[in-house]
């Protein structure tokens, strides 16, 4: 897997290696190059760490990037604040899913709409790519659906409890 960076004025974004999410799933954050703000690792963070590693563990380390979390770093602190990523590479049709969480003393700052905008640049060097989505966003979280509108996503489907985007391409 390539260590890429992709950076703003404010964050940098650094894809995790194998080694790197194994580390954090078992809690072992002090071996990491980065320090991460433990307030950034949620319980469904670790839960999506480990479905991370078994799609990884089955796929070239070439496509490692798509699979993975990429750390969000504060410019400032050198901290890891968050993390972001897609669920693999472009489906048959075109369309990745991307899933995103920041620790709550980030929030409301832009900083997570810095990232999407970031991540989502550099997926579209892939010819493959139709567009993102973002399913199952909790209607009740308004920061989510803010960033994703802030990006550009449309709202395609709407349930009692989740909204539907897509960022078409």
């Amino acid at each position: 897997m390539n260590k890429i960076l992709l950076a703003s004025n404010r964050i940098t974004l650094t894809p995790l290696s194998l080694p790197e999410l194994q580390n954090i799933e078992k809690d072992n954050i002090n071996l990491l190059e980065n320090t991460i703000n433990e307030d950034a690792i949620f319980d469904f963070t670790k839960v999506a760490i480990s479905k991370k590693i078994n799609k990884m563990l089955k796929v070239s380390t070439a496509v490692h990037n798509w699979y993975t979390y990429w750390l969000i770093i504060d410019n400032i602190t050198k901290m890891g604040i968050g993390f972001i990523g897609f669920k693999g590479t472009p489906n048959d049709s075109g369309y990745v899913e991307v899933g995103y969480n920041i620790a709550c003393t980030y929030r409301k700052q832009g900083i997570m709409t810095e990232a999407l905008s970031l991540l989502s640049n550099w997926a579209l060097k892939n010819p493959n790519l139709k567009g993102i989505t973002a399913c199952k966003v909790l209607k009740t979280n308004t920061g989510s659906n803010r960033v994703l509108k802030n990006c550009n996503f449309k709202l395609t489907n709407s349930t009692e409890e989740f909204n539907y985007y897509l960022l078409k391409l």
